[in-house]
C-alpha cells in the first residue's frame, strides 16, 4: 500500500456493449508524467502473468489486444519514474485508460558498472556543441511568445470549506473542482496570459520585450504585467545555472557539471527516422543545488530535441514539495534547433504535507521565430539601454475577440471556467470586503472610500520618555486622486501628555517612462528610531517584546520642514532636491540639557541634492510608489549637502559629501555575495544632530543596516569609511548533515567595519558630558555568521564585537557578543 499510494492512475474507461461474447478485448492507453502531463516516450508495458508487452510509442501510446475476460497485472516502467502496476480484468470491446507515472527511482531499476560510461561520452559531445546550440550565441533572434500561468489549489476538503463562515458566500467556486483530470482533486483558481514580442542581439548585448497583451484579471498593474513576459523568465538548459526561485541551480549542462552529475545513456531510439539517445543525469551528491531528469538527443548533431528537469522535496528550496521544467526543440533548418515551448510546474505546501497546496503551471509557446536577421539589428540601432520592457497602450483591455486570435492554442475547459469563476467574484460586494479584510490583515492599511487608514501595527507603542504612545494614521488612495497622496498622523504620549504628528503631500507629476514627483511634508515628534535605517522602526508594537534591556535611550525631538524634488534622468540616472528646515531640541540623555532638563534648541536651514545610478533596476509600482527590485549591476549614490546660516533662523553652516555604492551579486554555485562600501565627510563646527550618527540597534531584531553591537547615538564622526560584506553560502556544510539537510538550515556569515574620527572643535563641543564616543582614527568593527531559513522563516544571527574592545566611561552597558533574530520570507 505505501507504494501504491506514490503511484497516480487517471482512468478513463469508454466501453462499447457488443453482441459478441466472444470479441476480443482491446487495450489503448498514454502514458504521461504526472507533473508535466507531457508523454513518457517508449514507456515499457507488460503483463506480468500472461507476459505479454511492448513499449509505448513516442508520444507514449500504446495498444493491446488481449482475449476478453483477461485477469492480469499489467506494469509500466520507465527509468526515472516511480513503477506502475494497476490489476486489469478486461470485459470484451474497447478500453481506454491514461497513466500518469511519478518521478523517483524504480523498483526494478538497476546500476551497472561498465568500462565505458556512455553517458559521460554523450555528455562530452554535447559540451562539444555547447556553443554553438546555444540560442544565446546566434547573432540574433527574435520571436512570439504566448505565456500562460494557472494557479490551481489541491489537498482541501470542498465540503468542510463550503461551510467555513468566511468561504460559505463563495462555495460557487468549488463547483469547478477538477476530479478526473488526475489523481488528487483540484480546484483551478486563477489564470494569466500574456503576448509579447522578444528581440535578442549578441554583440552589442540588447534585449527588447514589448508586451502587446496582457490578461490579470482583477489587478491592473504594468509592472507585474512586464514580469509576466519572457525577459525575466526564460530557462536556457544549455547555460551553466539555471534559475529557479532567484536560486541559481548547476545545469546538467554546465561546463563542471561532470563533478556534480552522473550520466547515462538509458537507450536509443529512432523518432522520423532519426536516431536519437535517452540520456539520463542524476545529482551525484544529496543536498546540492543539482537536478535530476533525461533529455532526447539526436544522434548524428548532439542537439537536445527534448529535455526535463526535476527538483524534488531534497533540494533546499523553501515551501515547494517538486519543480518540473520541460522544454522542447524544432528545427528551423538543416543546422539550428529552437526553442518552441516550455513549461515550469512547481508545486507549493507551505504548512506541511498535508496542507493546502498551491499548484503553479507556466506553460510559454513560441512562434514566428527568426534568427540571424537585418531587420533584427535594425530594430536595435536605436536602443541605447542594454534591456528595454515596454507595455502596448490598453495591452489589459483587449476583447475576448482579440485574445481569441492573439492565443497560440485555445483555452481548456478549465481555464475557461476560471475567467467566469473570477468576474462572479469580482461583481460581489461580499468578495471586496472580503479583500479589503485580508489587505488589512496582511500590509496594516486599509481603505473607506477614498482614505486609507493605517497601519495598525503603529496604533499603540511605549517609550521611557513618552510612555504608552498612541498614533493614528490617515491617507488617501487613487479615489481622491490618482496622481496627488496626502497623509498624515497624530500620536500622542500618555507621560508627556503631548500630541506630535506629520502632514505630508505627494505629487506624481508624471509616472513613466522617467519618473516626476514633488514631495512636501510637516512633521514634530520624538526621533526615537522611527527614521531608523532597518528592518523594524521603534514606533512599532512589535519592538516592545524585542527591545534590548539596560540600554540608556536617548530622545530627541525634530520639527522638519520639508520639500523634495525627485527627477528620473534615464538610463538608470535619477537626481533628488531638498529643501529642509529643522528645529532639534535634546529631551533625555543627550547633551545640551540643563539642570530642569530643558534642551537646547538648534535650527538649521539645508539644501542637498543626491545623484544615483542603478543601471536596469527593476521596480514594483504601486499606486503612488514603486519599490525596488534591486539591479543585476552595483547601485552607486553621492550626496551633496550645504548648511545656510542666517536663512530661516538658520545658526550653522556647514558642508557634507557623502557617497556608496552597493551590490548583491551571484557568484554560482558559491551563493550570493552582498556587499556596501561608503564614506562621508562633514566641514564645520556644529552640534551632533548635524554630524555622522552611526546607525546602531536597540532592539534584539536584526537589522542588516546597522551595527548591531553599537547603540544608538553612540559613536560621531565627521569624517568616516566603511564596508559592509555579507555571504550567503546556501546549504554550506550543513548539507553534509542529514538532520541539517533534511531541515534546509543555510549557512552566512558577515563583517561590517567602520572607520571615523572627529575633529577636536566638534569633540570639544559634543562630549563635554561624555555622551558621545568617537573612534579617533581606529576601526569599529562586527563579524557574524549564523543559521538562516529555521522553519523557513527564521533566521538567527550570532555576533561578535571585536574592536574597540575598551567600553569604559561609555554610560551605556555594552557587549562583544550578541544573539539577534529576524524574519525573511524567501525561496
Amino acid at each position: 500500500m505505501k507504494f501504491f499510494h506514490q503511484y497516480i492512475l487517471t482512468a478513463f474507461v469508454v466501453l462499447f456493449a457488443t453482441a459478441a461474447l466472444a470479441q476480443p478485448a482491446t487495450l489503448s492507453g498514454v502514458v504521461q508524467d504526472a507533473h508535466t502531463k507531457e508523454p513518457v516516450a517508449y514507456a515499457s508495458v507488460y503483463f506480468l502473468k500472461s507476459g505479454v508487452g511492448k513499449t509505448a510509442d513516442s508520444t507514449g501510446h500504446f495498444t493491446f489486444t488481449l482475449p476478453d475476460g483477461i485477469n492480469d497485472t499489467l506494469e509500466i516502467s520507465y527509468v526515472g519514474y516511480e513503477a506502475f502496476r494497476q490489476p486489469v480484468n478486461l470485459p470484451s470491446g474497447e478500453s481506454v485508460i491514461s497513466v500518469e507515472m511519478q518521478r523517483g527511482k524504480a523498483t526494478n531499476e538497476v546500476v551497472m558498472k561498465v568500462k565505458i560510461n556512455k553517458g559521460l561520452y554523450l555528455w562530452r559531445k554535447i559540451m562539444s556543441k555547447k556553443k554553438q546550440y546555444n540560442r544565446y550565441n546566434l547573432p540574433n533572434f527574435s520571436y512570439e511568445a504566448y505565456n500562460k500561468l494557472e494557479v490551481d489549489f489541491k489537498n482541501f476538503k470542498p465540503e468542510k470549506a463550503k461551510k467555513n463562515f468566511l468561504l460559505k458566500p463563495f462555495s460557487f467556486v468549488f463547483d469547478n473542482i477538477d476530479s478526473t483530470s488526475e489523481k488528487e482533486p483540484f480546484l483551478p483558481t486563477y489564470l494569466l496570459e500574456s503576448v509579447s514580442d522578444y528581440a535578442y542581439q549578441k554583440s552589442k548585448k540588447k534585449y527588447f520585450e514589448n508586451i502587446k497583451a496582457s490578461k490579470t484579471k482583477g489587478f491592473n498593474n504594468e509592472s507585474i504585467s512586464k514580469m509576466l513576459g519572457v525577459m525575466n523568465q526564460n530557462v536556457n538548459v544549455y547555460g551553466n545555472y539555471v534559475n529557479v526561485m532567484d536560486k541559481d541551480f548547476i545545469g546538467p549542462f554546465n561546463d563542471n557539471a561532470d563533478d556534480y552529475y552522473s550520466f547515462s545513456v538509458a537507450d536509443t531510439q529512432e523518432i522520423q527516422g532519426k536516431k536519437v539517445f535517452h540520456f539520463l543525469f542524476r545529482p551525484k551528491r544529496a543536498g546540492q543545488n543539482t537536478f535530476e531528469g533525461d533529455a532526447w538527443v539526436m544522434a548524428s548533431t548532439f542537439q537536445i530535441q527534448k529535455i526535463s528537469l526535476y527538483l524534488g522535496k531534497d533540494a533546499n528550496v523553501n515551501f515547494i514539495d517538486r519543480i518540473s521544467i520541460f522544454q522542447e526543440f524544432i528545427p528551423l533548418n538543416d543546422t539550428v534547433y529552437f526553442l518552441n515551448r516550455d513549461k515550469f510546474f512547481a508545486d507549493f505546501k507551505v504548512l506541511g504535507k498535508q496542507s493546502l497546496t498551491l499548484i503553479g503551471r507556466k506553460t510559454t509557446s513560441y512562434k514566428n521565430i527568426v534568427i540571424n536577421s537585418d531587420s533584427i539589428t535594425k530594430l536595435f540601432e536605436t536602443q541605447s539601454l542594454e534591456e528595454v520592457v515596454k507595455t502596448t497602450e490598453n495591452a489589459n483591455q483587449l476583447s475576448d475577440s482579440s485574445w481569441t486570435a492573439l492565443r497560440h492554442d485555445s483555452l481548456s475547459a478549465n481555464e475557461k471556467s476560471i475567467y467566469v469563476t473570477i468576474d462572479k467574484l469580482l461583481a460581489m460586494p461580499k468578495f471586496q470586503r472580503f479583500k479589503k479584510n485580508v489587505k488589512f490583515l496582511a500590509t496594516g492599511y486599509t481603505d473607506d472610500g477614498n482614505v486609507e487608514f493605517g497601519p495598525w501595527f503603529n496604533w499603540i507603542s511605549s517609550n521611557a520618555w513618552e510612555g504608552a504612545r498612541f498614533r493614528f494614521d490617515l491617507g488617501t488612495n487613487t479615489g481622491f486622486h490618482k496622481k496627488i497622496y496626502l497623509h498624515g498622523y497624530l500620536a500622542y504620549g500618555t507621560k508627556d501628555q503631548k500630541l506630535k504628528g506629520l502632514m505630508e503631500a505627494y505629487w506624481l507629476l508624471k509616472k513613466n517612462p522617467n519618473r516626476f514627483r514633488l514631495h512636501a511634508a510637516y512633521s514634530k515628534d520624538i526621533d526615537n528610531g522611527i527614521s531608523q535605517v532597518g528592518e523594524v522602526s521603534q514606533d512599532n508594537i512589535f519592538s516592545l517584546a524585542i527591545r534590548k534591556p539596560n540600554t540608556t535611550r536617548k530622545f530627541l525631538q525634530l520639527q522638519d520642514t520639508r520639500l523634495e524634488v525627485f527627477k528620473d534622468l534615464g538610463k538608470g540616472f535619477s537626481t533628488e532636491l531638498f529643501l529642509v528646515h529643522r528645529k532639534y531640541v535634546p529631551l533625555l540623555n543627550l547633551p545640551f540639557i540643563d539642570a530642569n532638563g530643558n534642551g537646547e534648541t538648534f535650527t538649521n536651514f539645508e539644501v542637498a541634492m543626491r545623484l544615483r545610478f542603478a543601471y536596469l533596476e527593476q521596480f514594483v509600482e504601486g499606486d503612488y510608489f514603486r519599490y525596488s527590485l534591486g539591479s543585476k549591476y552595483p547601485i552607486a549614490e553621492v550626496m551633496f549637502a550645504q548648511g545656510i546660516r542666517g536663512f530661516a533662523g538658520s545658526n550653522y553652516t556647514y558642508s557634507k559629501i557623502s557617497a556608496s555604492v552597493k551590490d548583491k551579486m551571484k557568484i554560482s554555485p558559491l551563493g550570493t555575495l552582498s556587499y556596501k562600501i561608503y564614506g562621508g565627510k562633514i566641514g564645520g563646527t556644529v552640534p551632533f544632530m548635524f554630524l555622522e550618527n552611526h546607525p546602531g540597534n536597540d532592539i534584539y531584531y536584526y537589522n542588516s543596516g546597522a551595527f548591531n553591537l553599537m547603540n544608538r547615538f553612540e559613536y560621531l564622526s565627521d569624517k568616516y569609511a566603511g564596508i559592509n560584506i555579507e555571504h550567503n553560502i546556501g546549504s554550506g556544510l550543513f548539507r553534509f548533515i542529514p538532520i541539517t539537510r533534511k531541515l534546509k538550515w543555510r549557512q552566512f556569515w558577515n563583517v561590517k567595519t567602520l572607520w571615523g574620527s572627529l575633529n577636536t572643535e566638534n569633540s570639544l563641543l559634543n562630549n563635554g558630558e561624555s555622551k558621545f564616543k568617537t573612534l579617533n582614527g581606529s576601526n569599529y568593527t562586527e563579524v557574524g555568521t549564523g543559521i538562516d531559513n529555521i522553519f523557513k522563516i527564521l533566521r538567527v544571527d550570532f555576533v561578535w564585537r571585536l574592536s574597540p574592545t575598551d567600553f569604559k566611561g561609555l554610560g551605556n552597558k555594552t557587549s562583544n557578543f550578541g544573539v539577534f533574530g529576524s524574519f525573511q520570507f524567501q525561496f
